[in-house]
């Protein structure tokens, strides 16, 4: 049985996956009804905003390196997942550094996030790349 880190660190980055993103049933499976964002350019988006925008955008070249992941409880139902992120394109070389902040909260035993925040950072040294080896989702 996957502990509650190494199952919403599956569920974070399904959601760099370009096919889930695309996939309203799952997306909305991992989101709950009152999500909100705050993203890297500062733009606000709730559930709805950002299922559109996440079906609308094509798939870039590249893919999301993430590392770094902290898990904290804060109550029997709430986890603060904290990590953080990089465009890693084709050629291989990185952008958008990003300091990562989503909760999580257990709804009808189901993990979904009710809040994330991407906050441009300096550029890190690149770990381990956490996006790449994640499982296919479980829900």
């Amino acid at each position: 049985m996957m502990s509650d880190i190494e199952l919403l660190i599956e569920y974070e980055t399904a959601l760099h996956c370009a096919g889930i993103r695309r996939n309203r049933t799952i997306v909305e499976k991992l989101l709950n009804p009152a999500f909100y964002e705050v993203g890297k350019s500062g733009s606000s988006f709730d559930l709805n905003s950002i299922i559109t925008l996440m079906q609308s955008k094509e798939s870039s070249e590249g893919e999301i390196h993430s590392q770094d992941y902290h898990c904290t409880a804060l109550s029997e139902s709430v986890r603060l997942l904290l990590y953080r992120s990089a465009h890693r394109h084709q050629q291989g070389n990185y952008s958008d550094f990003c300091k990562r902040s989503s909760f999580w909260v257990l709804n009808n035993d189901q993990w979904q996030m009710i809040y994330h925040q991407g906050t441009r950072c300096e550029a890190f040294e690149i770990g381990e790349n956490i996006s790449t080896k994640r499982s296919a989702i479980n829900l």
